[in-house]
């Protein structure tokens, strides 16, 4: 039976701290979504990349990221300065990440396909190893700000206050590239990224660098390292618990994110029966259907997560987001457009799950990792999951452009698709959103870290080091 546990007064997290670190969240969401929201209307529909070949494009990184989140995760884990370990990497990644966002769009509007996706794979691949230098150290960074179970929630709280903020934006960008002021969305995306380059990457992006505190640094020093690169990534990466948590992320990044790469036509050519404009603006008020949503979410969730524990909220959201993965075969319909609108209300308490409820958990597993194997590792580990986001994100362009492919699509043909099509990717949209919270359930699991034991692992951890 689970017990109430008070939060220490030494554990507690300042409000700068929490605002601060918190304000990371808003270029991390960005980091992952901005590039898939923005690609695909200026590179598949406006540039005229085959989706094949984008999707291509958008998967080759994240074999670079394979290699490079695990290795940064360690360096930060390791790395000692006057400044500390994650800080640092986290102000040079930040800056690094305005630079190269904007390289991306760049690409010379006479360029031919092959050309373009060369563009796209280089540029990809700059953006996304600034985007590790700066989200690893930083998703670390969160996971030590306190060792208390629920002052974690209560800091995450913050993460997913700006993460919301973030989704509530990213929605808006490609509209915003299309404005008249622009002579064409292009042009319209460099704008764009100008802007996101100094105001979200890099001012925002800077202040859990200046403000953040990093409370495991000095134990970091004195444990040194005890095994290989190789043999932490293995055990951190192996664990019950960690393989729990890593299928839900991957399930609701993979899956939810090729749901969300369809919908884009299916509101477009399905729902809006070819309207560009208006299926454009629909789903971005779709996306911000679910930022408002996400908004209330993040209350409840932190009320359901404090009250009832994590693994009891997450699987509350799950069971929703499976009936909702069910009813987006019906209120997608060309017979009532703005129906769709409902999605947000079923769907968006699981997006904000991954601000809230599971970094907590993450949190809470570098505990256990610490208890089994007798070192501090946020790094490596919130490698994994930064690695696992930003695969899923990304590789789904490769499936949702399979997709594309079999089922006849003809983006040419506006809404006068063959036979079947629609349906076709009907089913691949409906289907992946089942899929994801599925899956996630099942996984659910393996994550048998209650708040009982959390706060039994503390008692050891300090008892083996001294109180932190």
């Amino acid at each position: 039976m689970q017990t109430d546990h008070a939060t220490r007064a030494e554990d507690r997290v300042p409000l700068r701290q929490k605002l601060a670190v918190g304000a990371g969240g808003f270029p991390f969401h960005n980091g992952t979504l901005i590039v898939q929201y923005m690609a695909q209307p200026i590179f598949q529909i406006f540039l005229g990349l085959n989706p094949a070949l984008f999707g291509l494009a958008m998967t080759i990184p994240r074999v670079w990221d394979a290699f490079t989140d695990p290795i940064m995760g360690r360096i930060s884990d390791r790395y000692q300065s006057k400044f500390g370990r994650r800080r640092p990497f986290v102000f040079v990644g930040a800056i690094a990440m305005a630079l190269t966002f904007l390289s991306i769009w760049m690409v010379p509007q006479s360029f031919g396909e092959m050309e373009t996706f060369w563009w796209l794979v280089i540029s990809t691949i700059l953006f996304f190893t600034a985007y590790t230098v700066f989200s690893v150290p930083c998703y670390a960074l969160t996971c030590e700000l306190t060792p208390d179970y629920h002052e974690r929630t209560r800091v995450m709280f913050y993460w997913a206050l700006f993460f919301n903020i973030g989704n509530f934006c990213v929605n808006w960008y490609v509209p915003a590239t299309n404005w008249d002021i622009f002579e064409n969305p292009l042009i319209g995306a460099r704008s764009v990224a100008l802007f996101l380059g100094i105001f979200v990457f890099f001012l925002l992006g800077s202040l859990p660098a200046i403000f953040g505190r990093e409370r495991f640094y000095s134990l970091s020093q004195k444990e040194g390292s005890k095994v290989g690169f190789l043999t932490a990534v293995r055990q951190a990466a192996s664990s019950r618990p960690m393989l729990g948590l890593v299928g839900i992320v991957f399930a609701l990044n993979f899956c939810g994110t090729i749901a969300g790469s369809i919908a884009l036509y299916i509101v477009i050519y399905y729902v809006m029966v070819g309207d560009v404009g208006g299926g454009i603006l629909l789903n971005a008020m779709n996306g911000t259907g679910f930022a408002i949503v996400g908004f209330a979410g993040i209350f409840a969730l932190r009320w359901l997560a404090l009250k009832f524990g994590k693994r009891r909220a997450m699987l509350a959201v799950l069971l929703l987001t499976t009936a909702g993965g069910v009813l987006k075969w019906f209120i997608f319909t060309p017979d009532y457009p703005y129906m769709l609108l409902l999605d947000a209300v079923l769907n968006g308490p699981v997006w904000v799950s991954l601000g809230v409820i599971i970094p907590s958990m993450i949190a809470d597993l570098c505990d256990w990792d610490e208890y089994k194997h007798g070192e501090r590792r946020e790094g490596i580990i919130s490698s994994v999951f930064t690695w696992i986001t930003k695969f899923g994100t990304s590789f789904t362009f490769l499936v949702s452009g399979i997709a594309l492919y079999f089922s006849g699509f003809d983006e040419q043909l506006g809404a006068d698709q063959p036979e079947g099509t629609m349906t076709v990717l009907r089913l691949f949209f409906v289907g992946a959103s089942v899929l994801a919270p599925l899956i996630a359930i099942l996984c659910l699991k393996l994550y048998n870290i209650d708040e009982n034991d959390a706060y039994s692992m503390r008692e050891d951890l300090e008892q083996r080091r001294g109180v932190v």
